[in-house]
């Protein structure tokens, strides 16, 4: 028997091993999940979608919020080419290179 046959068969032995043993535990008790208070409410009320759509209406983007965001974004992408840029200058990167060359 090759090491790939054998392999194989170790591997299906302890998948079966595993599915059988996942056979015999108990399965959780779904009627005792919702509660007492749960189960004694009454059933939510449905509302007309034209209640939600005029709800949503009421939230729109402004002048101003475009604005915000705009200068927010700008923000960010200064903020992320200042991240670009190294974080030791060259001098100071050539003088930690050459101590690590000295202590090799």
């Amino acid at each position: 028997m090759g090491i790939l046959q054998t392999m194989r068969l170790t591997a299906v032995f302890f998948l079966s091993a595993t599915v059988l043993l996942a056979g015999c535990s108990n399965f959780p008790e779904l009627d005792d999940a919702i509660s007492p208070a749960a189960r004694k409410a009454g059933y939510p009320t449905l509302v007309p979608i034209s209640q939600i759509i005029a709800g949503a209406a009421d939230v729109q983007i402004s002048p101003q919020t475009v604005s915000s965001l705009k200068t927010r974004a700008a923000s960010l992408k200064s903020r992320a080419s200042r991240l670009r840029n190294p974080v030791i200058d060259r001098q100071t990167r050539a003088r930690l290179r050459a101590a690590i060359k000295r202590h090799r």
